[in-house]
């Protein structure tokens, strides 16, 4: 008997058929369970997405999430950057943190651009024998398998991709094709939300004119530092700066012209102070700035850079100023010497600032205490604007 006919006798058993079909429902119930564990990992993917409204917490929390529900322990998330036109990562598990600062692919390059340009996912079973595969320019060589998704919204427009990557070969079937591609979706709407929301709040908190932060931010944050500054005794200073004659110079050179010189103010003292101080347009034609971890002697130092830096400035009609130039006069004040209260440094940094007026303009004044018990009423002043 041949092995075809004994395979057509044993199909025709009827206990065999019926095992057939046990089979076949067994089979069923299986592929049933799988979808119904896929789109449960999709609902609790996008219900956690949705409560990430920064994109610092978005990129977080998909990292957590990425990893348990596609059960993957090396991804990535790049991102177009608008003006190099690169792919960059901007978050990852399994990378290097080398990897993660360093690596970015340009047009054309790599898998990732191949799936980013196209808007479909790749699937590379084999990394040996795809040439385009770069191995993360040489950071990540212990690959075997990888997935490229590109991270698409509703409208069709392409933000990125979502890389995943195994060290076995032949490790992503086209049910993870399916379900990488209905998380990926759900990613990018959440990063394009994320993206409008933080576009929104930077906008309530600039300054339209200067695009420096506006009064309210800089309570906001002034105040969280000095809460700091009590818990960790660590010092900060507070600069009040005021543009000398302003009145004098939109007179003479119109408002047009006044608007062009706050702009360029703004800038000069943005360029002459570090990253982490803030900076903000308090009013008219008054800045403050907050200065963290510094003391008293070291923010008068700052506040003489910046004088320095307006008075040396090329503004359009300054010859038309009492000085002939443009210039600032600028009150200090710090936490704790001087005061551990906010408001009553800002007061005080005010004092300082009519001080300087009262001794000439074009000058920096500081120092602890109260100035001939001025700060009351300055005081007074600043708590009324409804700046807190």
């Amino acid at each position: 008997m041949t092995r075809n006919s004994m395979r057509e006798k044993v199909m025709a058993i009827p206990e065999f058929d019926e095992l057939r079909n046990h089979k076949e429902l067994g089979d069923l119930q299986h592929r049933l369970e799988e979808k119904v564990l896929e789109l449960y990992t999709l609902y609790e993917i996008n219900k956690a997405l949705n409560l990430s409204m920064s994109l610092d917490d978005l990129f977080g929390v998909a990292m957590t999430l990425l990893g348990n529900s596609l059960h993957i322990s090396e991804y990535c998330l790049l991102l177009l950057d608008e003006q190099s036109q690169d792919l960059v990562i901007r978050a990852s598990h399994g990378l290097s943190e080398e990897a993660t600062c360093r690596v970015r692919f340009g047009p054309g390059e790599g898998i990732s651009w191949q799936a980013f340009s196209i808007g479909e996912p790749i699937i590379v079973q084999d990394v040996t024998q795809e040439a385009a595969f770069l191995y993360y320019k040489g950071y990540k060589t212990d690959v075997g398998s990888f997935i490229s998704v590109p991270l698409k919204l509703k409208d069709g427009r392409v933000i990125g991709v979502l890389n995943a990557h195994r060290p076995e070969k032949n490790s992503f079937s086209l049910g993870d094709e399916e379900l990488f591609c209905a998380v990926a979706e759900n990613v990018a709407i959440a990063i394009d939300r994320a993206r409008v929301y933080e576009k929104t709040r930077e906008l309530s908190i600039r300054d339209p004119l200067t695009n420096l932060y506006n009064r309210r931010y800089f309570f906001e944050y002034a105040d969280r530092e000095v809460e700091r500054g009590k818990r960790y005794d660590h010092p900060l200073s507070v600069i009040l700066i005021d543009i000398d004659d302003f009145k004098n110079y939109n007179d003479v050179n119109g408002h047009l012209e006044g608007d062009a010189a706050l702009k360029k103010t703004a800038v000069l003292l943005e360029k002459n102070l570090r990253k982490g101080d803030v900076l903000a347009r308090y009013g008219g034609e008054e800045f403050i700035v907050l200065l963290p971890e510094t003391g008293s002697e070291a923010a008068m130092g700052v506040a003489e850079k910046l004088r320095e830096a307006v008075y040396n400035g090329c503004y359009h009609g300054r010859e038309t100023q009492p000085l002939g130039r443009v210039s600032i006069t600028l009150g200090v004040s710090s936490f704790p010497c001087d005061s551990d209260d906010l408001v009553r440094l800002i007061g005080l940094a005010d004092c300082h600032l009519y001080m300087g007026k009262a001794q000439g303009k074009n000058r920096v004044i500081g120092g602890a205490g109260d100035p001939a018990g001025q700060v009351k009423g300055r005081l007074r002043a600043h708590q009324s604007g409804g700046g807190i």
